[in-house]
């Protein structure tokens, strides 16, 4: 199917049907990522042990820092360029493809720099000491140099999306996925290079993957081909303008996410040392597998909603949106059901032979697997305004999701109830969240749906009068 048609599709089909074929390849897509994670940890944490986890889960609050910058170049970039899809503007959604890709590259050249050349101070920054500071030194130093890569991937798999072909793009991160985990075995197991070998499987299949999809659009732009390619970016002030506008809530979500798990870390070294951290580390691992189900739904309906956005057509755009929330919310139920009964063996094939470590897990999850319940609302509630250009309620959300809720919660909860407390603040933070999302929600169907139909009723009225 050629782009074009692809397109068309997305204006004709029924947004349940849209919703399906389009979020299917995107939720395998994200769910490959994170298989590919967990993976991940189950071999360092056999391997290494439960102190390699924590090390590595220290280091999240600076890798956070750039991935929410290329997320912030990557949907907001994407969410625009699909806008200029719909409304027929094909060679403005070719520049600011041109623009994103090279904003990416510029981004990963100077983060992955910085990083390698004050990884020291970082470390200490981060509170890692002993054991923990040299893995997580070593595994930082020997990731940055492919963080290029990795902006590139999220970036253009997007793009591919947006460009109507979803199946591929699930393929190639799929592949990526399975090549990580390749990688990881032989590095580990094999060649026994340790924590580095973890961070150079990573790296090495984030390239490979990119340079796919970098592949992908030279040839159409050598071609000429129809669709989506590189093309030299011109009006690059506005564009830039509306990518800061469209990402900015998915780069604060991702900072503020950043920021919370250098506070949980801190709290839980406080109160349990690097086990308590370890145990953090795993419960995320459940956490992750739930946020790529509903990531890969919002990433899944982001070009479709943007698209009919710039098409004008806001009844479509608010049943896509609904459909979306409530399938979500059926998924997010049988998910915390399905953990009800699988988290010790889930648990167990991370760690062997450290009880108090699967005593902490398994006490954490009781508490943070009811959070999933309302995790949907939000994370599919800030990608939907991203995707109708609305920043201010998306950053909203991203906020108090990320940062400000679960603040509040960790300070109040963790004093209240020390460790216990620490467990329960992300059902606090959730649920918080997804009652702002639905409060905003309505407020855009009365803004944008209500008086819109009152405004035509009205116009109709007054032609039939005059007739």
């Amino acid at each position: 199917m050629s782009s074009n048609n692809s397109h068309n599709t997305f204006l004709t089909d029924s947004p349940a049907k849209l919703i399906i074929s389009n979020a299917m390849p995107a939720i395998a897509s994200m769910m490959f990522m994170a298989f590919y994670q967990i993976v991940d940890g189950i071999m360092v944490g056999r391997r290494l042990g439960p102190e390699a986890l924590a090390s590595i889960n220290l280091l999240y609050p600076i890798i956070a820092l750039i991935v929410g910058l290329a997320v912030m170049i990557g949907t907001g970039g994407n969410a625009r360029l699909a806008v200029l899809l719909g409304a027929g503007k094909i060679d403005q959604a070719r520049q600011t493809l041109g623009l994103i890709a090279l904003l990416g590259t510029i981004l990963g050249i100077l983060g992955g720099l910085g990083i390698y050349l004050f990884f020291p101070w970082i470390i200490r920054f981060l509170g890692a000491s002993g054991n923990l500071a040299t893995d997580a030194g070593n595994y930082l130093r020997s990731l940055s140099p492919f963080f290029t890569s990795m902006i590139l991937l999220f970036i253009l798999e997007q793009s591919v999306r947006n460009d109507g072909k979803p199946n591929l793009a699930t393929i190639v991160m799929a592949c990526a996925a399975l090549l990580n985990i390749i990688l990881d075995y032989l590095f580990l197991f094999v060649f026994d290079y340790g924590i580095v070998g973890a961070a150079l499987a990573t790296g090495i299949s984030k390239s490979l993957g990119a340079g796919f999809f970098i592949a992908y659009f030279v040839k159409k732009s050598l071609k000429n081909m129809s669709g989506l390619y590189f093309a030299y970016p011109k009006a690059v002030r506005e564009t830039l303008k509306s990518i800061s506008a469209n990402g900015s809530s998915e780069f604060f979500g991702s900072l503020a996410v950043g920021v919370t798990t250098w506070l949980f870390n801190y709290k839980l070294l406080l109160l349990a040392g690097s086990l308590g951290v370890a145990a953090f580390a795993l419960v995320q691992f459940i956490l992750m597998i739930a946020s790529a189900i509903f990531m890969g739904i919002g990433a899944g309906i982001q070009p479709i909603i943007s698209y009919n956005h710039g098409a004008k057509l806001n009844k479509r755009v608010w049943s896509i949106i609904t459909q979306s929330i409530v399938a979500s919310l059926i998924i997010a139920v049988a998910l915390v059901i399905v953990l009800q009964f699988t988290t010790i063996p889930l648990m167990s094939l991370f760690i062997k032979d450290h009880p108090e470590a699967l005593r902490l897990t398994l006490e954490a999850t009781v508490w943070i697997r009811w959070s999933i319940i309302f995790m949907p609302v939000g994370i599919i509630g800030s990608i939907c305004f991203t995707s109708i250009e609305q920043a201010g309620p998306s950053i909203l959300i991203a906020l108090s999701r990320g940062l400000i809720l679960t603040v509040i919660g960790l300070i109040v909860f963790s004093r209240l109830m020390g460790i216990t407390g620490i467990w329960i603040t992300p059902l606090f933070s959730e649920g918080g969240t997804a009652l702002i999302t639905l409060v905003l929600i309505n407020s855009w169907q009365v803004k944008y749906l209500i008086k819109q139909e009152d405004i035509t009723t009205c116009i109709d009225y007054r032609n039939e009068a005059r007739s």
